[in-house]
């Protein structure tokens, strides 16, 4: 039996600090719990596509969690893939390279448990970009090579509701990169999908394959994008063995359910990287 701890969408900046406080219990209450490995399921940044020193500052923050680590990037890190939430702010060779030179990868793989666990950059699902037909390659390559079960984490949902969704979204990965990757996914032994970026948790299982959502370790939205979903802040424990999967949501003592849209004013500031600047303690 093995035990991962999945941390999402912490938000972490030098010079807005709203979440600073958050992350150091979070990582305190993970240290406690001595688990295998960590995965930090993107979105470390606030204006990660944007910023050398944001990254930076993301990658120098892991340093407080003893575990070994695994980040992938997420659309606040490395921008998004097209159509995007922001048309300024999608991936691009430059941005990803940024990540590269920082974490020295956006993917991940590993055993746990008898269970084989990858992670993948979802800002590149239908970027066009030359690295993700070397994401697909590397992604065929692991599930073709694999007997024992995988979780594959990543930092958009497959869909939201069903994997028929054809409309196009910011919420999950779009409908025809979500196809190629469910094609790949249907042929392997993929029992479990862990995502963020939507700060909500929810445990569902669409056409035998379960789909977790991890919640934000920053902040929750005035309201979920799915009313079933627990519109909380915390992090995922997740133990892979022989008998399955084991996942669960655990609180952090003394984390902030910060309100998104009450931190920008109600609509005073379009974006948390608009907002006047302050720092956190490690920052300043």
């Amino acid at each position: 039996m093995a035990r991962i701890i999945v941390i999402s969408d912490p938000h972490l900046s030098p010079t807005h600090g709203f979440f600073w406080d958050n992350w150091c219990r979070t990582c305190e209450a993970v240290n406690r719990l001595t688990p295998d490995a960590v995965i930090v399921s993107s979105d470390l940044c606030i204006n990660g596509p944007d910023s050398d020193a944001e990254v930076a500052f993301a990658s120098q923050a892991l340093a407080l969690l003893r575990s070994p680590v695994h980040a992938i990037p997420g659309n606040h890190d490395v921008g998004d893939e097209p159509p995007g939430q922001e048309a300024e702010q999608i991936i691009d060779a430059h941005r990803l390279q940024r990540w590269l030179s920082v974490f020295g990868a956006d993917r991940f793989a590993f055993d746990a448990g008898g269970w084989r666990v990858l992670g993948i950059n979802a800002q590149l699902l239908g970027s066009g970009l030359p690295q993700e037909a070397e994401q697909d390659a590397w992604l065929d390559a692991e599930l073709g090579a694999e007997s024992q079960p995988v979780l594959l984490a990543l930092h958009k949902p497959l869909f939201l509701q069903s994997a028929t969704e054809a409309e196009v979204t910011v919420t999950s990965v779009n409908p025809e990169p979500r196809a190629r990757l469910l094609r790949r996914l249907q042929a392997a032994p993929v029992q479990v999908v862990v995502s963020g970026h939507l700060h909500c948790h929810r445990d569902v299982v669409r056409n035998d394959l379960r789909h977790v959502w991890a919640p934000s370790t920053a902040f929750i939205l005035q309201e979920p994008v799915d009313a079933a979903a627990d519109n909380i802040v915390g992090i995922l424990s997740v133990e892979l063995g022989d008998d399955g999967a084991s996942i669960e949501r655990i609180d952090v003592p003394g984390l902030v359910a910060h309100d998104l849209a009450e931190l920008k004013g109600h609509g005073r500031y379009k974006y948390l990287r608009d907002m006047p600047a302050c720092p956190p303690p490690a920052a300043s």
